[in-house]
């Protein structure tokens, strides 16, 4: 057997190129919203709450140098807002605006319809199975991200 054979047989293998191909995919889906993967992240996680920048990183498994970059392009999108904590002047909270509830509405129907077409070789009961079977796996090696 060749090595590239050998390699190109792996599941891991073939998750990374799943993954590079679905990153693509999603990231063409929010191109219309000015959004990347990353900052729809973040949107979802401040339109459940005001967060400190230290918390959203916490949270969204972003670095701080990232998380102040994608803050700083939202809130220039119009998406987010920047505003001093009343309770602790030392922290920043940023919260969703309109545009971003819109924004973020609009992106997760876009991603989900890149994610059906991406997933369109599979039947309904497959990828339900699938997405289970990949959030056992992601809990078992990270178990702060339970995703079902």
């Amino acid at each position: 057997m060749l090595s590239s054979e050998a390699i190109s047989s792996t599941t891991g293998y073939l998750l990374l190129k799943l993954a590079d191909l679905a990153r693509a995919r999603m990231e063409q889906a929010l191109l219309p919203f000015r959004l990347r993967g990353r900052d729809l992240r973040v949107l979802a996680f401040v339109h459940d709450a005001e967060l400190s920048q230290r918390d959203l990183c916490r949270q969204t498994g972003l670095d701080r140098t990232t998380m102040v970059a994608v803050i700083d392009e939202l809130e220039g999108n119009g998406y987010v807002r920047r505003d001093r904590s009343s309770s602790d002047r030392r922290k920043q909270v940023i919260s969703i605006t309109a545009d971003g509830r819109t924004a973020l509405s609009e992106a997760l129907t876009a991603v989900r319809r890149a994610e059906d077409d991406f997933l369109a070789a599979l039947h309904k009961d497959e990828r339900r199975q699938l997405h289970h079977q990949l959030s056992l796996l992601y809990t078992a090696h990270d178990p702060r991200c339970q995703t079902d």
